[in-house]
């Protein structure tokens, strides 16, 4: 079994995640839309991101997130991290201009910023993708200030339809790690760390059944 220690230095994303959202750029926005729209909200409402509050961003994609979080008077600052070069290239097309965003390349599993770092710790539609899960709490808790907060949006694996699309997608898409159900997220989430607050399920339609959590990270 690898360590704690050990694991967050030898832990990586799958390379394949970075080649397949790099081909993606150019379209996932228009693809994308409708599913956006029934999720970043909701993460939004969430997170309740005050004003000045500095905000990292996991896994950022496109800057969709970002752009929305922003788009308001007093606006957080907000660094976006991805690993996708291209979709990186994206977000800064519609955001490169903002004095309160900037985006970085960088792995999730090992994050290129001191500790207590963030207020917040956002992470949207991404969570089934990481190769390392607990490696991936353990930095966002490392970066986190005390009395700061992760929150997780993802599909979840409670739905029945989310859990055949969690079959199909084990056989047919080769960048796909795992779905979780909202309890294994909670453990998960215990397991880094983390006191759980909120935790929710919903669906959208009737493919997308969708969970979240709120997180703080607790003195142990």
């Amino acid at each position: 079994e690898i360590s704690m220690v050990s694991e967050r230095f030898q832990g990586r994303q799958d390379p394949k995640v970075k080649t397949q959202y790099d081909a993606w750029a150019r379209v996932y926005d228009l693809f994308w839309t409708r599913y956006m729209n029934q999720t970043l909200p909701v993460l939004q409402q969430a997170a309740k991101v005050e004003a000045d509050e500095r905000v990292l961003d996991l896994a950022c994609g496109t800057g969709e997130l970002a752009r929305r979080m922003v788009n308001r008077p007093n606006p957080p600052h907000i660094v976006g991290v991805d690993l996708a070069p291209s979709m990186l290239d994206r977000a800064r097309a519609k955001l490169g201009h903002h004095p309160h965003v900037r985006f970085e390349q960088a792995d999730a599993h090992d994050l290129p910023f001191a500790e207590d770092r963030f207020e917040v710790v956002v992470c949207a539609n991404t969570f089934h993708y990481f190769t390392h899960p607990r490696q991936v709490l353990r930095e966002a808790r490392r970066v986190l200030v005390p009395g700061g907060r992760l929150v997780i949006l993802d599909w979840c694996r409670d739905f029945w339809t989310c859990r055949l699309m969690d079959v199909v997608l084990s056989y047919v898409d080769p960048a796909y790690d795992a779905c979780y159900t909202l309890s294994e997220l909670e453990g998960l989430l215990n397991e880094a760390s983390f006191d759980v607050s909120g935790p929710f399920r919903y669906r959208f339609d009737l493919v997308w059944g969708m969970m979240g959590a709120t997180a703080f990270p607790t003195d142990a």
